[in-house]
């Protein structure tokens, strides 16, 4: 018998009449390395399943119900430390997933899922276990209301999402809770009035845009020269993390 990936096959590998993987299984690399253990019965895994690295270390543990349909997985880093935990049905993630840093074990994200795809409010931590930021998906696309905070839980950013676009009210916050910039968003581009103010609250800035074009771009340009010595630039933050 043959199993593709390169894996070899060991001695209580067997199957069923009907070809099903059933009993005690255990594959491993091309290198000599357990590539996973599991008990099946009638071809789905059944308890506890452990996968590794090539290179050696616990990769996963899945821990399996309902006749393997649905089970919790804790992830883990080659480092060993725990990466990620939640449920899969099936092959997809469901209901909220937690992900850790590597560096200090501290939460860093809880996403939820629903057959596969983020859906409901997804939340990003500080290391001390404040939230950063909070953004609502439908779908696995965002729709719905964006926020990010300070450290100290005042607001930093507040936004909204239509089908994936910003849409609507854009503020952005310094950190006394004091408006910093006002404007609108449509179809993700800078809209109508755009107010800028500085840290006592005084009106520094106004511009005009058009479908993301500021209508004196004069104007916008000297706004642009002083906003880099006076403003932080706020931009949506990285929600690839590599974990």
């Amino acid at each position: 018998m043959f199993l593709s990936g390169g894996l070899s096959l060991q001695g209580q590998n067997l199957v069923d009449e009907e070809g099903r993987k059933t009993g005690h299984w255990k594959l491993e690399y091309p290198n000599g390395r357990t590539h996973y253990e599991a008990f099946f019965v009638e071809g789905s895994p059944v308890g506890e399943m452990l996968r590794y690295y090539e290179k050696g270390g616990l990769r996963a543990r899945m821990l399996f119900e309902e006749e393997g349909k649905r089970s919790y997985a804790s992830l883990f880093y080659t480092s060993g430390k725990p990466s990620a935990e939640g449920w899969y049905v099936g092959q997809v993630k469901d209901s909220v997933w937690t992900y850790y840093s590597d560096f200090d074990g501290s939460v860093r994200i809880r996403e939820p899922y629903l057959e596969g795809k983020l859906n409901g409010v997804s939340q990003s931590y500080y290391p001390d276990g404040k939230i950063s930021e909070e953004v609502e998906w439908k779908e696995n696309v965002k729709d719905g209301a964006w926020t990010q905070y300070y450290k100290n839980g005042n607001p930093r950013l507040s936004g909204h999402y239509k089908d994936g676009l910003l849409q609507g009210s854009y503020e952005v916050y310094f950190s006394d809770n004091t408006i910093e910039i006002r404007g609108t968003y449509l179809d993700n581009l800078s809209n109508g009035t755009w107010r800028f103010y500085d840290e006592s609250g005084k009106e520094v800035y106004v511009l005009e845009y058009v479908n993301g074009i500021p209508a004196d771009i004069e104007k916008y340009e000297l706004w642009f020269q002083d906003s880099l010595k006076n403003y932080e630039v706020i931009s949506e933050p990285e929600t690839n993390v590599q974990f």
